[in-house]
C-alpha cells in the first residue's frame, strides 16, 4: 500500500511540474516586447503585410523590419525590439531605454531559449549576435522608411553595416 501511495504522489508531482513548465513556456512565448515601446510611444509600431513587415515610426521616419515567410511575428518583434533598444539613434530613445520596463523587456528577449547561443559578456554584444543570426541569408531585412508629403519612400539598409559600425548608443 505504501508503494502505491508513493507512486501516486510521484505521478502527481511530475504532472504538476509538467503543468508549471508548460505554463511558463506559454507565458514566455506570449511575451510581446513591442508593448514596452508602445507604452511610451503609442501608435509607433505597426504590423503590415500579414505580419511580414513591422514599422517603428516615432515620427515621419521609420525603421522597417521585413521578415521572410519562415520568420514568425514573435521573432520579427524580438528583432525589432533589440534593434530599437540597442542600435536606433532616434533622439527620443535615451530616456525610454532607462525605464525599468524597457530594461526588463530586453532581459526577457535575450533570455529566450532560442537565443542562448548568443549569450555574451554584455547584453549589447548578445543583441548584436541575435540580430546577425536572425538576419542571416536575408531572413530579416532592415529598411529606412520616410513618409513625406503623402509619399512612402523606402530604402534598404545593410544590417551588417549598422551592427558593425555601431557602439552602444550613448546615454544622454
Amino acid at each position: 500500500m505504501n508503494y502505491r501511495r508513493f507512486l501516486e504522489s510521484f505521478i502527481s508531482l511530475a504532472l504538476a511540474g509538467c503543468l508549471a513548465l508548460a505554463n511558463a513556456q506559454t507565458a514566455t512565448s506570449q511575451f510581446d516586447p513591442s508593448k514596452a515601446i508602445t507604452d511610451t510611444f503609442p501608435k509607433s509600431i505597426e504590423l503590415k503585410n500579414k505580419g511580414r513587415l513591422l514599422e517603428f515610426c516615432p515620427d515621419n521616419t521609420c525603421h522597417g523590419f521585413s521578415g521572410s515567410e519562415n520568420v514568425s511575428v514573435a521573432t520579427l518583434k524580438d528583432f525589432a525590439y533589440l534593434y530599437v533598444y540597442f542600435f536606433s539613434d532616434y533622439y527620443s530613445l535615451p530616456d525610454w531605454r532607462e525605464k525599468a520596463d524597457a530594461k526588463d523587456a530586453t532581459e526577457r528577449v535575450l533570455s529566450k531559449s532560442e537565443y542562448q547561443s548568443c549569450k555574451k559578456a554584455t547584453n549589447f554584444e548578445s543583441a548584436r549576435c541575435v540580430l546577425r543570426d536572425l538576419s542571416r541569408n536575408g531572413r530579416i531585412k532592415l529598411l529606412f522608411i520616410r513618409y513625406d508629403e503623402g509619399q512612402r519612400n523606402v530604402v534598404r539598409e545593410s544590417i551588417s553595416e549598422q551592427l558593425s559600425d555601431k557602439r552602444p548608443v550613448p546615454k544622454q
